[in-house]
C-alpha cells in the first residue's frame, strides 16, 4: 500500500466515524437499550471491514517497518512521545474536565467531562474483555504472520493483546463522546469540527502502527468500537431520563465555606 492509498484510507476512516457519530446523535426517539438493532449492524459491518483489511496487515506491516518510513531517531522519538496519548492520561484528563465544571459551576462542562468518563471506562473495559481472551500476537513478535492467535494467551501475555488496539478506541471515544457534545449544542458546527476530531483520534493508533504495536486491523477495529461507545453513551444520555448515580455526580457542587475553607453540597440535578 503506497501513501497514497493510505492517506485516502485514513480520510475514509475519519469521514466514516463522523457520519456514524452523527447518526447515532440524529435518533429523535429514544433507544429502551443502550444497544440497538443498528448497532449490531454496523458490528457485523465493521468485523468485515477489519477481516478485509487484515488481509492487508503484513503488507502494511512491511511498510511501517521500511527505512523510509521509520526515518531516523528524531521522527522515532516524536513518534515514542506522542503514543503516550493512551487511556490513561485521556481518562485522566476526562475526570479533570468533571471537576472543573463542578467547581466552576458549569454544567455543560461537568457533562462532558462526566460522559467522556463514562466512554473511556465502558471502552477500555471492552477492549479488554476482546483482547486477553482472542490473544492475538503483536507485529513486533509475529512479523510475518497476522493470524497469529493463542486463545487466553493475552491475560498473561501483553504482546499477545494486539485485537483491538486500545490506543485506538480511547482516541475515537474521546472524538466520539465531544462529537457528540457539539451536536447536542451546535449541530451546525458538526462538519467542520467532527473531522478535525476524528483526524486528532488516529494519532494513537497510527504511533502503535509505526512502533510495530499493532497491525492495521487493530487500529480498524479499535476506532469503530472507540467511536460505537462513545456516541451511544452520548445519545443515550440525552435521550434518557439520567440514573440515579448521573444525578448525583451532577448535582455535587463545592462551594467556600466562608473560613477559607470548601463545602461539598450534595443534591440532585434536574
Amino acid at each position: 500500500m503506497d501513501q497514497t492509498r493510505l492517506a485516502t484510507f485514513i480520510v475514509s476512516l475519519c469521514l466514516a466515524a463522523s457520519t456514524l457519530t452523527a447518526q447515532t446523535n440524529d435518533s429523535t426517539t429514544a433507544d429502551k437499550t443502550f444497544f440497538t438493532r443498528r448497532d449490531l449492524v454496523l458490528t457485523g459491518l465493521a468485523v468485515a471491514a477489519s477481516a478485509g483489511v487484515s488481509a492487508f496487515d503484513e503488507r502494511i506491516g512491511r511498510w511501517a517497518r521500511s527505512p523510509r518510513i521509520q526515518g531516523g531517531m528524531s521522527r522515532h522519538d516524536l513518534f515514542e512521545n506522542l503514543t503516550v496519548v493512551n487511556e490513561v492520561p485521556l481518562t485522566i484528563g476526562a475526570v479533570v474536565v468533571y471537576g472543573v465544571g463542578r467547581l466552576a459551576g458549569s454544567d455543560v462542562t461537568a457533562r462532558v467531562g462526566l460522559h467522556a468518563t463514562e466512554a473511556l471506562v465502558l471502552t477500555v473495559a471492552a477492549s479488554e474483555l476482546i483482547r486477553a481472551p482472542l490473544g492475538r500476537a503483536r507485529p513486533r513478535v509475529s512479523p510475518a504472520d497476522a493470524y497469529s492467535f493463542s486463545v487466553g494467551a493475552g491475560f498473561t501475555d501483553f504482546a499477545k493483546r494486539s485485537f483491538p488496539s486500545l490506543h485506538s478506541a480511547v482516541g475515537f471515544a474521546t472524538a466520539a463522546v465531544l462529537t457528540g457534545e457539539l451536536h447536542e449544542r451546535h449541530p451546525s458546527a458538526v462538519p467542520y469540527v467532527a473531522p478535525v476530531l476524528y483526524a486528532a483520534a488516529l494519532v494513537p493508533g497510527v504511533t502503535r502502527m509505526y512502533l510495530d504495536q499493532h497491525w492495521a486491523s487493530d487500529v480498524v477495529s479499535g476506532a469503530f468500537l472507540g467511536t460505537l461507545l462513545g456516541s451511544r453513551v452520548v445519545s443515550y444520555a440525552y435521550s434518557h431520563k439520567p440514573s440515579r448515580l448521573e444525578r448525583a455526580l451532577l448535582a455535587v457542587t463545592v462551594l467556600p465555606d466562608g473560613h477559607g475553607g470548601l463545602i461539598i453540597a450534595k443534591g440532585f440535578a434536574n
